[in-house]
């Protein structure tokens, strides 16, 4: 999968977790699990959503609140 279908799923899960002002986005890991970090400068904390999504399939794994 390519950096921009892993933020595009990225983002679809921030929307559906409630969070979708997410206008930053960056796959920070990549392997079997692709980790991508979605933030929104407008929030110094708080703001952010890490999601892990299985490379082989585009299955959103988890998504974890960045405190």
């Amino acid at each position: 999968m390519t950096d921009a279908e892993l933020i595009a799923i990225a983002r679809s899960a921030g929307s559906d977790a409630g969070r979708p002002s997410t206008l930053d986005a960056e796959v920070i890991g990549r392997a079997a699990e692709a980790e991508v970090l979605l933030s929104d400068p407008k929030y110094a904390r708080g703001g952010g959503l890490l999601v892990v999504i299985d490379t082989a399939t585009g299955t959103v794994l988890r998504v974890v609140p960045q405190l």
